[in-house]
């Protein structure tokens, strides 16, 4: 009887776990959404291309989300899940938590290509990421430095700055 109790509880338990990992990951994909609509990029041709390193359940998460919907209105949205060493020219980048120590590789491989780069650990949008998302009390927030968004010859909407924490 108590192995079965002890079941049901590591049951109860992983189930919460990775049901608020999933909730972590829907709200993630709905304000890199977001993004696309407070952001501007300069070139609106093609598909708009976010990959995601590192991060299986938000890349699911944000490919269902975007799949009938536009960036800007008018770009297809394409999501691909990738290694850091298959980074391709894209809009945005997400970067998980475990490749952060390779924020340096991604910066010089974006440089120069209008690309959002997009983080989860604090203090990164110091070190060159243009975003990062963060828990503060529990609910997540996106910090933002303008200054490494406006150097990939990104447009900052007002909308955009009253949502964020600036850096």
């Amino acid at each position: 009887m108590r192995k079965i109790a002890l079941v049901m509880l590591l049951f109860v338990v992983l189930t919460s776990h990775f049901n608020a990992i999933g909730q972590d990951a829907k709200f993630q994909a709905l304000i890199m959404y977001n993004f696309t609509k407070l952001l501007d990029w300069p070139d609106k041709s093609g598909d708009f291309v976010i990959n995601v390193i590192d991060n299986v359940e938000l890349a699911k998460e944000l490919a269902d989300f975007t799949a009938t919907r536009k960036a800007g209105g008018i770009q297809n949205i394409v999501v691909n899940e990738i290694l850091t060493n298959e980074l391709t020219k894209c809009q945005m980048v997400f970067v998980g938590a475990s490749e952060s120590d390779k924020l340096d590789e991604i910066i010089k491989k974006t440089e120069g290509n209008n690309t959002l780069l997009i983080t989860e650990k604090n203090g990164l949008t110091e070190e060159g990421a243009g975003i990062s998302f963060v828990k503060k009390n529990g609910a997540w927030k996106f910090e933002f430095n303008e200054l490494n968004i406006k150097k990939q010859d990104l447009k900052v909407s007002s909308d955009f700055k009253e949502l964020g924490i600036a850096k």
